[in-house]
């Protein structure tokens, strides 16, 4: 079996470093807000839906019911409930993603929305899904790592090393978990 595509290589290392960020986090930014920025467990639950949404969309299974529901209440749950669902959301989304060839993420458009996702995806591959998904995701690990070093909380370092992304560049199968 060939390596999973570039996007799905970017989406790991994307995973992988939103999750380390989540990790770096501390009490002071996990629960509300500071200044403009979304509190912490809130941006934890929406990148969590969305993976879970790129899941759905590449298995045809449904999103994490919890996730949904959670989201949908518009009141955050408790940063480690948050976090446990996204750690899940995580290894599922990953083991989806390294199961992913060309083929799948090119193959056939999403043919409708998805509950709760925008229509505007409707038509759109698996492929950019992806891509777009791992620009999202890079993104609000740049917000909460700019909410960590409001507390004091060393510079992360984003984007990482992106090790996936740079194992598929160079040839390898190698692709962390």
């Amino acid at each position: 079996m060939s390596a999973p595509p570039l996007a799905t290589h970017l989406m790991l290392d994307a995973l992988t470093e939103f999750a380390r960020v989540v990790d770096a986090l501390p009490a002071p930014g996990r629960g509300g807000a500071i200044g403009r920025l979304n509190p912490g467990v809130a941006t934890l639950l929406h990148i969590t839906l969305h993976v879970s949404y790129l899941d759905q969309f590449a298995t045809g299974a449904p999103a994490d019911p919890w996730v949904v529901e959670h989201e949908a209440a518009g009141t955050p749950p408790s940063f480690d409930e948050a976090l446990e669902a996204f750690r899940r959301v995580h290894r599922s989304g990953a083991t989806t993603l390294k199961r992913l060839t060309a083929e799948d993420l090119r193959g056939v458009p999403l043919p409708e929305p998805l509950d709760g996702l925008s229509p505007f995806l409707v038509g759109l591959t698996l492929e950019y899904m992806t891509a777009r998904t791992a620009a999202h995701t890079f993104a609000h690990a740049g917000e909460l790592a700019a909410l960590a070093s409001l507390v004091r909380t060393p510079d992360l370092g984003l984007p990482g090393a992106m090790a996936a992304t740079l194992a598929a560049t160079e040839g390898t199968d190698e692709a962390p978990a």
